[in-house]
Parts: structure tokens; C-alpha cells; sequence
């Protein structure tokens, strides 16, 4: 009960069966389940690898996202369609962020 499932009933009874084909001779345990580690509320005032800091947040996720996307921010398979935002959006966010945008020369 300790574990959150994202997926349906049929995908975590898929990873139950696959589990269960690839370990047949020991018990089945979470491990094999490769779930992660369980879901627990965290304390306030705890220690996090990353920042609370939204906008440093946001920086991270479209600089990722930016990765994917090559550094393309429109169309249908730029950087503002895969976050859901018009493009004119997304550069005004990234230059209030600090994010460089536009064509890098290749000389």
C-alpha cells in the first residue's frame, strides 16, 4: 500500500507476471518489481537534492526539454509543443530565465 502505481491494473499485472518469468526459482519481492523506492510523505524542512526554487525548476525542465527537441521551439515537434505552450510564450519565459534562444552559428 506503501507504493504508488501510476499505470492501470493490466500494466502492474504485467510487470507482476514479467517479475514473476524472470525470477521463477525465489520468492517475488519488490525489487524485482523495479518500482522504486516507496512512497512516503516528506517531512517539512527535509533535505532535497533539487531546489524549491520555481523558477530554477522551470529552467531545468525547458532546458531539458530544449535537449530533446534540438534547441527547436516551435512546431509540432519543438520545445512549446511538447510543453504545451505557444512559442512566443516560451521565449519570453526563457529570456526572463536567462535561457539563450535563437540560431547558433556553426563557423
Amino acid at each position: 500500500m506503501e507504493y504508488r502505481w501510476p499505470g492501470n491494473v493490466r500494466e502492474l499485472e504485467n510487470i507482476v507476471e514479467r517479475a514473476l518469468i524472470l525470477n521463477p526459482s525465489s520468492p517475488l519481492a519488490f525489487e524485482h518489481l523495479n518500482l522504486g523506492p516507496p512512497h512516503r510523505t516528506m517531512e517539512l524542512g527535509s533535505s532535497t537534492e533539487e531546489t524549491d526554487n520555481l523558477d530554477e525548476m522551470i529552467s531545468r525542465h525547458i532546458r531539458r526539454v530544449l535537449l530533446k527537441t534540438n534547441s527547436k521551439i516551435s512546431g509540432p515537434d519543438g520545445a512549446a509543443a511538447f510543453l504545451g505552450t505557444n512559442p512566443s510564450t516560451l521565449r519570453n519565459r526563457m529570456k526572463k530565465l536567462g535561457i539563450d534562444y535563437g540560431r547558433i552559428s556553426k563557423s
